[in-house]
């Protein structure tokens, strides 16, 4: 199982029992917040920019994910999707005007060693993801230019089914994420958080906060 951590559980290993980074929260002193500078709205999750659905983009990001963002799984999508390279560190984007965006927040799979009971279909994975007796999600959120857009359980997308073995050993991918609008001309600050504290987490629960800088031109 895999999901979204701390950066001490990064530098300590790849891979903890049930937890692995998606990005480097050291970052963030990096990225000074921009004045806000327009666009960048979070679309509801029954949104389908260009026919894709979350489940859509959780079947794309399932292997780059789990893999600890390599580059060579990168899916072909019409979004450019926020991540930081676990080599270099790098969470800065640069784009043109009219790009749209994929914020993953967090994930988990069923690699083992599994933490807590990871649901065999959708029925149950909101209980898994957001129950306080398992992973304990809240206050989860994307921040665009210091505002805020709260991200609730309408927001998970899977299990899907990954056609062949994840990195780690999984089959299944459970991911949170939303869809952004395109931004406007400058620079622009994108802020994920939240919390996962569920007892299934036992030492391993806690509080993260990423930031990305996107800076876009005509």
């Amino acid at each position: 199982m895999a999901l979204l951590s701390l950066p001490s559980w990064l530098k300590a290993t790849k891979r903890k029992p049930g937890i692995i980074a998606l990005a480097l929260t050291s970052i963030l002193a990096c990225a000074a917040r921009p004045a806000y500078a327009g666009g960048g709205k979070v679309l509801p999750p029954t949104a389908k920019p260009s026919g894709y659905t979350l489940d859509d983009m959780a079947e794309e990001l399932a292997y780059f994910t789990t893999s600890g963002n390599d580059l060579d799984f990168y899916p072909d999508t019409p979004f450019q999707i926020l991540y930081v390279d676990l080599n270099t560190g790098t969470n800065t984007f640069n784009v043109t005007a009219g790009t749209r965006f994929f914020v993953p927040i967090a994930f988990a799979d069923d690699s083992p060693p599994i933490v807590g009971d990871f649901p065999a279909d959708c029925s149950t994975v909101e209980a898994y993801v957001f129950g306080p007796d398992q992973l304990g999600a809240h206050d989860l959120a994307i921040d665009v230019d210091g505002v805020s857009t709260a991200i609730g359980p309408d927001y998970l997308a899977g299990p899907v089914l990954a056609p062949g073995l994840l990195d780690g050993g999984g089959s299944h991918f459970i991911q949170i994420g939303a869809f952004l609008t395109p931004l406007s001309n400058g620079s622009h600050t994108i802020t994920i958080r939240g919390t996962f504290d569920g007892a299934a987490l036992g030492d391993f629960g806690g509080s993260f906060e990423i930031s990305y800088t996107v800076n876009v031109t005509s």
